[in-house]
């Protein structure tokens, strides 16, 4: 049993020992979003914020003193959860009160396994396929299952085939030159676009279950805005997202990232944010409201519903809903930064070692810098969260359902049908390896400005929405009358 368990973790020790490096710096990271939060609130607001706390919390002699810009509050911060009282009201459902932060929490978790973070780490290899060559001779199909039986045990374990071997003859020797190596990724799916989608949607399970299962009414309308909220954006989110699938003809976020590795006439960077800017908006709109996050978080309320779907939690219940909403953030942000801003691509990163793998390196450490690249755009994405939260005010619910319905899910439709209906027409032709080229991006580009201004233009002819937030006039009402001077009234 030892000697088996020992084989297996040598045959997969690189995603072992990338899940838990991912996971420790990205639950790390979730910690200190907390801090950033408050320091962008102190920017925008002309205030100092925290830079008290230090790493000696005001008790260890020798780091008393030191307050190390505050870097020291999130540990803080998360002892006093960790300290507080775990009050559970008698009036909850027990299981499903101590389950909803449990469910959004590990929702969140597992949404991280298939973020491409640094393409494939290999190895070239030239193996002598004579023997093979020989032992089925004048037989095709036994040939190619001969060459795949030899070069599959040159092989590492762990590995895997990179590409498509070539084939070469000299002198009555047959090589097979082939590329091998591991993916700095946790998990290549290739549906792993549709899994992130499909795991993070579960989250509003966790924000349901809490509000329903708190038996408070201001909890019970916090789940039910979630609800709507969530479910309505989900829509042309999707679709944007399916705009993207439907240029590249792929769900494996690994691939979507790799045909962005190149440039456009040498110049700019092949991202989708530059030929599908339309989409790229409304995604950004869509992750902000699917994490209700400010202008979107009704759910929350402090004015309206105390706390929403939290107020009866506390300690680290509380906390763990708290950091679901943060690290969701982060799967949220590297999602878009993945399908429009190139991933781990940036210039002097790409790989020279195969055409048609510009993910491909040979050393690792070209993997930790793409991955640091992909962490960097991907806290560039969060701090957008940040600003537009202390930038707008709350939308109310009837207008957040408005934007959605009558808004984004028409736009996100033509977009996609236009999308199809290029792609349809270039018919693959002069799309090497399924990249955008150049006049391709431009004639994307100049279909979405297309359809901005017939937007605009179209918009103006649509009837007006509802007036749910009209004025009432109430009969005897003290509020008939301002108490404006009668010069004014």
């Amino acid at each position: 049993m030892v000697d088996v368990l020992t084989d297996w973790f040598k045959a997969n020790y690189h995603w072992i020992t990338l899940a838990i490096v991912l996971h420790v710096i990205v639950l790390g990271t979730v910690a200190y979003l907390i801090l950033l939060e408050r320091k962008i609130a102190s920017w925008v607001q002309d205030r100092i914020g925290p830079n008290r706390t230090g790493l000696g919390f005001g008790i260890i002699p020798i780091l008393k003193n030191f307050k190390f810009w505050g870097l020291g509050q999130p540990m803080a911060d998360g002892l006093k959860l960790f300290l507080k009282e775990d009050y559970r009201p008698k009036h909850v459902d027990k299981i499903l009160f101590s389950l909803a932060p449990m469910v959004m929490m590990t929702v969140i978790v597992i949404s991280i396994a298939t973020l491409p973070w640094g393409g494939w780490v290999g190895e070239k290899e030239t193996i002598d396929v004579t023997a093979q060559a020989i032992a089925s001779a004048g037989q095709s199909a036994a040939a190619n299952a001969e060459y795949a039986a030899a070069i599959q045990a040159a092989i590492p374990p762990g590995n895997e085939l990179i590409g498509v071997p070539v084939f070469a003859q000299d002198n009555g020797q047959v090589t097979a030159t082939f590329w091998h190596g591991w993916m700095f990724q946790i998990a290549n799916l290739n549906i792993g676009v549709l899994y992130i989608l499909a795991t993070l949607s579960l989250a509003v399970y966790g924000v349901v279950i809490g509000g329903y299962a708190s038996n408070n009414k201001f909890s019970f309308l916090g789940g039910l805005r979630a609800t709507a909220n969530m479910i309505s954006y989900e829509i042309p989110l999707g679709l944007a997202v399916l705009t993207i699938v439907v240029m590249y003809g792929t769900l494996n976020l690994a691939e979507l990232v790799e045909v962005q590795a190149h440039s456009w006439y040498g110049v700019l960077p092949a991202w989708n944010i530059f030929c599908q800017p339309l989409a790229f908006v409304m995604f950004l709109i869509c992750i902000l409201a699917e994490a209700n996050r400010a202008p979107f978080d009704t759910a929350e309320a402090e004015q309206e519903l105390v706390g929403g779907y939290h107020t009866e939690y506390s300690s680290m219940r509380l906390g763990l809903l708290l950091l679901a909403e943060y690290a969701g953030m982060i799967t949220t942000s590297a999602i878009c930064v993945a399908l429009f801003f190139g991933g781990w691509d940036f210039p002097g990163l790409r790989g020279h070692l195969n055409p048609a793998h510009p993910s491909l390196v040979d050393s690792v450490w070209v993997a930790i810098a793409r991955a640091a690249v992909f962490y960097g755009k991907a806290l560039l994405i969060i701090s957008v969260f940040m600003w537009v939260r202390w930038s707008l005010p709350r939308f109310r619910f009837d207008q957040i359902m408005t934007l959605a319905w009558r808004g984004l899910i028409p736009i996100a439709l033509l977009q996609l049908m236009a999308t199809a209906f290029l792609v349809y027409y270039w018919g693959g032709e002069g799309r090497q390896y399924m990249r955008i080229n150049g006049w391709h991006a431009l004639m994307m580009f100049g279909m979405n400005a297309l359809i901005a201004v017939v937007v605009m233009v179209g918009s103006t002819f649509l009837p007006p929405a509802p007036q749910t937030n009209r004025r009432v006039h109430v009969p005897g009402s003290r509020f008939n009358q301002t108490a404006l001077p009668a010069s004014l009234n």
